[in-house]
């Protein structure tokens, strides 16, 4: 007798049970955050948020399907942005994915090809990208929010302007600016210092990026 007629489960609602563990799993990690309303600060200030530009997906010994295409460029340009930011003063927070725990490593090795597991190299920041702070924050879902102490710094520094590049811009790109929205950030997305694998979409995801409020410019005019 099979373990499964010996527990009274049927093949089939054993199978229910797993795909209701998978979409559950799927929306916790592809939905956005939601949080506080940011306060009406007198002196708002701005943020540049460089989102999941890490070893496993751009770096240069980033294994198949990665690393992402034109990610030389990539990186050059999110780094000339982080020199203009820095130059004039404003805040650089650098986001890594991490994924841990038997759920997290599921996960990356079933959608994420096995990267940016916690404690490995390939999670680490692309050593390519300009570090102007000590401002780096991990994230165990897509929405950088995810994490309080980012919240927690934006706060502190009295942030109300969020400027984003980074990676994927049709995930986590595009649910932490919909976690910021959610709190009532600002949130502007630098067209050219953004990339997603399904490069095809990207005319209509930057479509969608500006009917939920999020504002487009590029490197140049940031």
């Amino acid at each position: 007798m099979s373990p499964i007629k010996k527990t009274g489960i049927g093949l089939g609602v054993l199978v229910l049970i797993v795909a209701g563990a998978l979409f559950a799993g799927i929306g916790y990690m592809a939905s956005p955050t939601r949080g506080g309303k940011i306060p009406a600060y007198s002196d708002p200030q701005k943020a540049l948020l460089v989102i999941d530009l890490q070893e496993d997906y751009t770096g240069t010994g980033a294994r198949p399907p990665f690393p992402y295409k034109d990610s030389e460029k990539l990186i050059a340009t999110v780094n000339q942005a982080i020199e203009k930011a820095s130059a004039d003063g404003i805040p650089v927070v650098y986001i890594r994915q991490e994924f841990e725990g038997p759920w997290g490593r599921t996960w990356s090795r079933t959608f994420g090809s096995g990267t940016a597991l916690k404690g490995s190299p390939g999670a680490e920041l692309d050593k390519r990208l300009v570090r102007a702070s000590g401002a780096e924050f991990t994230k165990p879902k897509g929405d950088a929010f995810s994490n309080p102490g980012l919240e927690a710094f934006l706060a502190g520094h009295r942030v109300r302007d969020l400027y984003l590049t980074g990676l994927d811009a049709e995930f986590c790109v595009h649910l932490t600016a919909q976690g910021a929205l959610n709190r009532g950030y600002t949130v502007t997305v630098l067209t050219d210092a953004i990339v997603l694998r399904a490069e095809q979409k990207r005319a209509g995801l930057l479509a969608k990026y500006r009917r939920e409020g999020i504002r487009l410019i590029s490197s140049e005019e940031f």
